[in-house]
């Protein structure tokens, strides 16, 4: 494998982002999801989040070559609340992908413990939550996470994308 490198997002890397994210989802999430939901669910999964992008806690891996094949990362603020809803000690996992083409070969682990570096050393996080998709239940408890409920991600008044509430304490 080709030298990947972590480098913070920032929002001009909205659209390489985004490119990713329906590169990755449409191929790895087949096996655990209908047709018809994963189809309704990409419009919204496979969109970079602007405030994501700027928050500074958010990784992106790239290859030599400049080509975004990783991201993922954390808030303190719960995915879809407002500022005010942080809880000390608490971060949330946000928006992992991986380019199909490079899974298995690292680069999520890569983002997530920089995740764990970094929110331990600011925010002195010691614990942090998820909503998994049903595909990534697996790295996930790899590392060190475990289901605490079923999660329906409300995405529209009629839709709401069936993942897990996932949590896992930092040593």
């Amino acid at each position: 494998m080709a030298a990947i490198t972590l480098h913070i997002a920032t929002p001009d890397d909205a659209d390489a982002v985004t490119e990713l994210f329906k590169r990755s989802y449409a191929t790895l999430l087949v096996d655990d999801y209908a047709p018809d939901v994963l189809e309704l669910g990409m419009a919204f999964l496979a969109r970079a989040n602007p405030d994501l992008l700027a928050s500074g806690t958010y990784y992106l891996a790239k290859t030599e070559a400049g080509d975004v094949v990783g991201a993922g990362g954390w808030t303190a603020v719960r995915p879809g609340s407002d500022d005010a809803d942080v809880q000390s000690g608490l971060a949330h996992v946000r928006h992992f992908a991986v380019d199909p083409a490079y899974a298995r070969m690292g680069i999520a682990s890569m983002l997530f413990d920089r995740c764990v570096e970094d929110a331990k050393a600011s925010e002195s996080v010691t614990r942090f939550e998820c909503y998994s998709t049903l595909s990534a239940r697996r790295f996930y408890e790899s590392r060190g996470f475990r289901v605490i409920g079923d999660f329906a991600v409300p995405f529209a008044p009629n839709f709401s994308f069936p993942s897990l509430h996932m949590v896992c304490d930092l040593n």
